[in-house]
């Protein structure tokens, strides 16, 4: 039913996006000719919002551990105000006890009250933010370049592989790019109508970017300085103004910016209207270069990593990027360059802007560890020079018109055909065809239940798939060492994350492991059941 539902949307919406834009002609050949740019953003709303939106429960086919953790934090927050480790309305999360961003996971409340807590309802939203950003980007286009550029723009996000792949799962670092497109695109409309309220909606979306990501620490005061800087050096906006954008975002940002200072300082959590948690362990791990040792060499490390993931368009994580067709395509490189040439050429302040977001997110490659997701902040800029590039080429080479239609259609087929052809249960931070085991071993009567530990965070799992009162969770959690870290949990309620060394057949108790992982049993004193990846061993009654 969703999927019909997602096909009407797709073909629909763009109709009412496009509305005032159709030039109205009796003649049907003289409306195609004249309707030309307007039919290609047509289909190309049609193809984004398809790929993004469609079986976005069954592909990937698996679902992330940080997925899995985003969406049980909604669902405790909604039902409970609290998350797992017990805190009240944070605004960071503590989650693996390193943290994680908090505003992926509140966007998620709303749907999982109105859908459940389910794979399809914790992807929608981000499915959804890949759909608008469609159509704010081709508004921008269309604001500072012209029909036929922000047609082609338009069609080659709908069919970037990093875009489609971030929209179609709830990863809660991909939404942070978006928030400054939206930022952005705010921006501009001042630019071009000069109404103030356009500088505080800005703000507000670029203050909310603090409780995207962790590398928004780093580039948001930084971006909002130099351009308002840039803005006030070309008269574009008036200081009165720049002053209320900066207190906006300050005043968003507050309780994040107190956060990291009581971090930084392992001073105590704040509760009030809301919990200021202290971290076990800092997660500033997309800061590294920052909070280490040696900082020139690990800037100079970062940055040639970062450059080389940005060249290859791979990082080696292909829930980031699928090779051969990477980011934006391999072969788009050459006119990323020319694009970006060609910008860095304009005088104008709405095309500076790119600019400017390009420098600052450039200068985070030096700051970041790299992968493709901590550095994402600098492919909207790529994907902008791109399309620059496409155009002027288009422009220039006949041979261009035949030969970029053939090509990227032939790469975006391809790239599609393996995108959907990809099993994710064989990446480790991935386990699909585990809900019906954990639902069925939920319904033994036993005392103990151990789960092998032979995927990531096992016990997200049964916290998401069986809605797992957050309470219950914090009050009987133990840690290995007594670390509260990555893979550390040890226990909680009744599950063990751990085979004993020797199994006990007078403990009432079930031990799950995945298949061609079961151990030797005595055949006449226990049962085994096998469901999809996994086989459940328990006592033979009598």
């Amino acid at each position: 039913m969703y999927n019909v539902v997602a096909i009407l949307i797709s073909i629909i919406v763009p109709i009412f996006i496009l509305k005032k834009e159709w030039i109205r002609e009796k003649n049907r050949k003289d409306f195609i000719v004249k309707n030309k740019y307007i039919l290609m953003v047509y289909f190309s709303f049609v193809i984004g919002f398809l790929t993004r939106l469609l079986g976005i429960a069954d592909f990937p086919n698996a679902l992330n551990v940080d997925e899995a953790s985003s969406g049980y934090e909604a669902y405790s927050i909604l039902n409970y105000g609290m998350d797992r480790n017990g805190n009240f309305m944070p605004v960071f999360l503590e989650s693996w006890g390193s943290g994680q961003n908090a505003f992926y996971t509140y966007l998620l409340i709303p749907f999982i009250k109105l859908l459940g807590l389910s794979v399809f309802s914790i992807r929608l939203p981000m499915a959804i933010i890949g759909c608008i950003s469609l159509i704010v980007l081709y508004k921008i286009l269309k604001q500072i370049t012209n029909q036929k550029t922000a047609a082609i723009g338009l069609l080659f996000l709908a069919i970037c592989p990093w875009h489609i792949m971030k929209s179609r799962w709830g990863l809660e670092s991909n939404i942070f790019p978006d928030m400054v497109l939206y930022g952005v695109y705010f921006i501009l409309k001042y630019l071009k109508n000069k109404k103030v309220k356009n500088i505080y909606f800005a703000a507000i979306l670029l203050g909310l970017c603090s409780y995207a990501y962790g590398t928004s620490y780093f580039f948001l005061p930084i971006f909002v300085g130099i351009l308002l800087l840039y803005l006030l050096y070309k008269k574009e906006i008036k200081i009165k103004h720049g002053i209320g954008m900066l207190g906006t975002i300050f005043i968003i940002s507050l309780p994040i910016i107190v956060c990291i200072i009581l971090n930084t300082f392992h001073l105590e959590p704040i509760q009030i209207f809301f919990t200021i948690p202290v971290l076990a362990e800092n997660r500033y791990e997309e800061l590294s270069s920052l909070f280490q040792g040696n900082l020139i060499q690990n800037s100079l490390t970062n940055f040639i990593g970062a450059m080389k993931i940005l060249i290859t368009q791979n990082d080696t994580l292909p829930w980031n990027a699928i090779s051969p067709y990477g980011i934006t395509y391999v072969i788009s490189l050459p006119f990323t360059l020319l694009g970006m040439y060609l910008n860095f050429k304009q005088k104008g302040s709405s095309k500076w802007i790119w600019n400017l977001w390009f420098i600052t997110a450039f200068l985070l490659l030096f700051v970041v560890e790299p992968n493709i997701n901590r550095i994402n902040i600098i492919i909207f800029p790529m994907i902008y020079y791109t399309i620059l590039g496409i155009t002027k080429t288009l422009e220039k080479i006949q041979l261009s018109k035949i030969a970029f239609p053939i090509l990227y259609i032939s790469l975006f087929i391809s790239f599609q055909i393996t995108y959907y052809t990809t099993d994710w249960n064989n990446y480790r931070t991935f386990q699909g065809d585990v809900e019906n085991v954990i639902k069925y071993v939920d319904t033994l009567a036993v005392d103990k239940i151990y789960f092998e530990y032979s995927f990531k965070e096992p016990y997200i799992y049964i916290c998401f798939y069986n809605q797992i009162n957050p309470k219950e969770f914090a009050d009987t959690v133990t840690y290995q060492n007594g670390e509260k870290t990555f893979d550390s949990v040890e226990s909680f309620g009744r599950y063990y994350f751990y085979i004993p060394e020797n199994i006990n057949s007078q403990e009432d108790a079930a031990y799950v492991m995945k298949k061609g992982d079961e151990i030797d049993v005595e055949q006449d004193l226990w049962d085994k059941v096998y469901i999809d990846d996994f086989v459940v061993l328990t006592k033979k009654e009598g």
